[in-house]
């Protein structure tokens, strides 16, 4: 079984509601929001932070982790500080997707003036009542990232069941988890392996899941507190490094120079304090312990402390040779 991850973008918190509410079903509301909708045998999860814009963490999360974007444009058709930000969040991953105008008197030109500059002003634009469960998901198979054949998991909690032992939730980024799978926990000092006793779906037990599905793991070998500083599991073929080299496209809107700083970094669903460097016109970030990286993955550096904008810029990570 694969899915999809959709990540529903938008500052309007009652609009982001209604438009959930009417293509998908709620599922979970603790931390991120998560709703979904099964489609031509394929389980889609539609993502949204409901702590933006005072924090953009959780967002930031979202983009790192989403094949494709939904990003619902201003009924009235003006854009504010917020609704631009996540604009340059979207533009920064190189995310694809959509403008979805619920109820609104914009239209597509509207549209393309106010993303002029950004490749939002590209994103094919839908206009829907807030009421229709319809949605135009051509798309999606051309939308997934590169990444690696191996299995990598990122997980955004972790507790004890009593009687199940420790469970992880988390989505299936790349690859193929199955029961029985052991799995390397990262970062992870020593490093630890862990067993995959079993795997859930909204519930219902599988034998196996694929990328794009959020799953829930119950595993073997390690207490829930033993992974409070792990970010994912793998099967042990991505490189781990604590130095990352990318290829940097900074935000035009951003006016500060990163070189030389200590900014966060947004991984593939973790969030990290990185050193950012630059030499030679290729720039460097140290991170506090070992992650996962391959050719291509999408990563974004993020100034917490910017008074303006958040989002510095995005980039492309490279394998060193």
């Amino acid at each position: 079984m694969e899915g999809y991850t959709i990540g529903v973008f938008g500052a309007d918190k009652e609009l982001k509601t209604r438009f959930e509410g009417s293509v998908a079903k709620k599922s979970e509301v603790e931390g991120m929001i998560v709703y979904h909708r099964n489609e031509s045998g394929k389980r889609i999860s539609f993502i949204d932070d409901p702590q933006f814009p005072e924090k953009i963490q959780g967002y930031a999360r979202i983009a790192s982790i989403s094949d494709y974007a939904c990003y619902l444009f201003p009924p009235n058709g003006r854009l504010s500080a917020p609704d631009g930000e996540l604009a340059v969040l979207l533009e920064s991953f190189r995310l694809p997707g959509r403008v979805e105008i619920v109820d609104g008197g914009a239209g597509p030109e509207e549209v393309k003036t106010a993303f002029k500059g950004l490749s939002l002003a590209a994103y094919p634009v839908e206009r829907r009542s807030g009421d229709s469960s319809v949605i135009d998901l051509s798309g999606l198979d051309q939308s997934l990232p590169p990444t690696t054949p191996g299995a990598l998991v990122y997980i955004d909690r972790a507790f004890s069941v009593k009687g199940v032992g420790t469970v992880v939730l988390g989505f299936v980024l790349s690859g193929k988890v199955t029961v029985h799978d052991k799995l390397r926990a990262v970062p992870s000092s020593p490093e630890k392996t862990v067993e995959v006793k079993g795997i859930q779906v909204n519930d219902e037990d599988q034998e196996s899941a694929g990328r794009g599905m959020r799953v829930g793991l119950s595993l073997k070998g390690v207490d829930a507190k033993e992974l409070d500083k792990t970010s994912w599991l793998d099967d042990g073929s991505f490189k781990l490094s604590d130095r990352l080299n990318f290829a940097f496209s900074p935000s035009a809107y951003y006016k500060q120079d990163v070189a030389g700083r200590d900014l966060h970094l947004q991984l593939p669903g973790e969030m990290v304090l990185a050193s950012i460097t630059k030499e030679g016109g290729v720039y460097y970030a140290k991170v506090p312990a070992p992650v996962p990286v391959w050719d291509g993955m999408r990563l974004a550096v993020i100034d917490l402390n910017g008074k303006n904008l958040r989002v510095a810029g995005g980039g492309l990570a490279k394998l060193a040779p």
